[in-house]
């Protein structure tokens, strides 16, 4: 099963590859990654997660709110 998650950045596509360096190196098996800028300066974007254990989600969701420049994370609905 595959879930996603959404969350807005505000250093555009550096951040995004910080943050994808990030989950690959904690193992996170990452599946597909989205991104639109919304104005100027902030980004939307959507990684989809393999969600082989329940917790291994939640864990990914906890290591996003850590960046300094992520904000609004959330689960995706699909």
């Amino acid at each position: 099963m595959n879930r996603t998650i959404s969350f807005k950045m505000n250093r555009g596509i550096d951040s995004a590859v910080r943050v994808l360096t990030t989950l690959r190196r904690k193992q996170f098996d990452v599946q597909g990654f989205s991104m639109v800028s919304t104005d100027g300066k902030d980004s939307e974007f959507k990684i989809t997660l393999a969600d082989k254990k329940q917790e291994s989600f939640e864990k990914a969701m906890l290591q996003m709110c850590k960046f300094v420049d992520v904000y609004d994370v959330s689960e995706a609905a699909e």
